[in-house]
This record gives structure tokens, sequence and C-alpha cells, in this order.
């Protein structure tokens, strides 16, 4: 089968001919239509969990991806052959990934049946960002009709972020860099600020002088974050989703501080299908790229230069 795989942690990807791998005990075999591109593939060949999980090689890239169930190993009861599914696939060992025509994955984590009325490249883009946003969303419980400031919100993260935040009522300011005010005022945002011009904080603080009472920072860590924690309100609540809080520090500073871990399950991705299959939640992919233009896909996603999700059409 095609795949994209290094052969050694920090090497660079390349297209490769692999075997197609067969289930075992509790897994399925699914022959993947679409995978979409997330920080976290070119961060585990980076050596993200070197150390902390076992990993196989080649290390075929990808933790998301949509297709269709074609064999089962012994013991699985939630599918069958023949269902489209979709989710995150990232288990242990780390390296069977979605950057490939084919991909084990054990039936207990987040996956889940595709909605009806969504196609695989739309699935594909949902797991890894669509839960981190839930579970952000969650974790900071900011009330209806309360404000909630997204930093690093033209991403897939983000995009999903102002999507469920505004459909809950939150308002939602919306900040990235570069013009995306258009783009996320249709996902629900109702103001926007461009985080490039040296004037941001001055034009932030004037349109909210006593602060907003959440902030989740989807970009920044050390003294940039640092930042961050004076645009909530005193007695408010700042989030990262990079490790970037301390929480004794966010206190000293009289606001709550949180990180945000994705701890990924079906029960998260089916609430997300729930959504999907609603109408209310939209899929932000912006581009899609055959699998052999990966290396282009994976840098913009890297420099920081893509917007919304990008996916690859295998």
């Amino acid at each position: 089968m095609k795949a994209v795989a290094v052969k050694a942690l920090r090497e660079t990807p390349e297209l490769m001919d692999l075997p197609k791998p067969e289930p075992g005990p509790g897994e399925l075999l699914v022959h993947l239509t679409a995978a979409s591109i997330n920080p976290l593939d070119w961060k585990i060949v980076d050596g993200i969990y070197e150390g902390k999980r076992p990993h196989v090689f080649p290390l075929v890239l990808g933790v998301d991806g949509a297709g269709d169930v074609e064999a089962v190993g012994p013991g699985v009861t939630r599918f069958k052959a023949g269902d489209r599914v979709y989710g995150q696939f990232l288990h242990s060992p780390v390296g069977t990934g979605t950057y490939a025509e084919f991909a084990t994955v054990p039936e207990g984590i987040g996956i889940t049946k595709i909605p009806h009325g969504i196609y695989d490249a739309a699935a594909s883009a949902v797991p890894t960002a669509g839960m981190t946003a839930l579970q952000a969303i969650d974790a900071l419980a900011v009330p209806r009709g309360k404000t909630l400031l997204v930093l690093g919100a033209r991403g897939g993260v983000g995009s999903y972020v102002t999507q469920i935040a505004s459909n809950n009522g939150i308002l939602v300011i919306a900040a990235g860099r570069g013009d995306h005010g258009a783009y996320l005022r249709k996902l629900g945002a109702y103001q926007y600020f461009d985080l490039t011009p040296s004037g941001f904080l001055n034009d932030f603080k004037f349109s909210q002088p006593n602060g907003v009472d959440a902030v989740l920072d989807l970009a920044y860590t050390g003294a940039e974050f640092e930042r961050s924690i004076t645009l909530a309100r005193e007695g408010g609540i700042v989030a990262s989703t990079r490790g970037a809080v301390n929480e004794e520090a966010v206190a000293a500073a009289g606001r709550r501080g949180i990180n945000v871990n994705l701890a990924p399950n079906s029960a998260l991705l089916d609430r997300l299908s729930s959504e999907l299959a609603s109408g209310r939640l939209r899929v932000p992919v912006e581009t899609q790229v055959p699998l052999a233009a990966f290396a282009e896909a994976l840098d913009a996603n890297r420099s920081g230069a893509a917007k919304g999700k990008t996916v690859l059409k295998i």
C-alpha cells in the first residue's frame, strides 16, 4: 500500500510502498479515503512521544482519518465490514497512521460511524481539532452571554471553538494573524482582531476595557502567553492547548488557569457527530490535495500558513 512514513524520528517523510496491515484482536482494518493534517502529525515525527510511547518503523504519519471498515479482528462488537467510520487513530505503538491506504485501529478509542450526509473528507477533518475544541469549551464552562477570546482562531481548533461556543450563546471574540475576520464571522464570531499589528493590545483593551470572561490561547507559550493572562478580567479564566499555563502564576494574577490536554474518546466524537448531522457545525475544510502532495501541505501546517483544515485525499 502507499503510505507517507519515516524510517526514523526527525527524518523527512516520504511516500513509501508498505505491506497492508492486518487487524489484531479488537481492531478494525480501515480502507482510508481521507486523512486530515494536524500539528500533532509533524510533532510525532519531531519526537513528541519519544521515550513515552513505543513506536514502530517505518512510522506512518497521520492521526485523523475516515474510510470504510474492510475487516474486523476477533472480539470486535461495535463495527462490521462495510461501516463508514472516522476518528483519531492514534494509539500505541505510534506509527500506524492515517496517511496511508489502510490502517488498523482499536475499536475502543475515539472512532465512530460517519453521520449520514457527511462526506469522508469532511469527516476526516473533525476528530482531533473538533474533540480538542469541545473539551476546551467543556473545561472553560463559559455561561451563555459571556465573552470568550480565542487566540489563534483561524486554524482547525479555533474554527470549531468559534462555532460551538457561539452556537451555545457565548460571545466569541476571535483573533488571528492576518485578515480572517470575514471567515470567522461566518463561523459565529461577533468581533475579530488581527494579532499582527503592534497595536493589537491597545485596540483590544479599548474595545474590552475590563477584559473578557475567558481566554482560550491556541497559539502562544512563554512571555507571549503571559500577555494573554492580562486579556481576561480579574476573576476570569485562561486556558491553553499548548501546556503554557502555570496555575500558580495565573492565580497570582487574579485569574484561574487550565491546560487543555485532549483525552480522545468516542463519546466526544459522538457529540460532534450530532452537531454535524444537525447542520449546526460546519467543517472548515479549506484545502484538499492528493496523498502524493503531502509535503507542501505538511509544511504549510508547520509554518502556521494554513487556514482551517487541510485534507489528504487517498
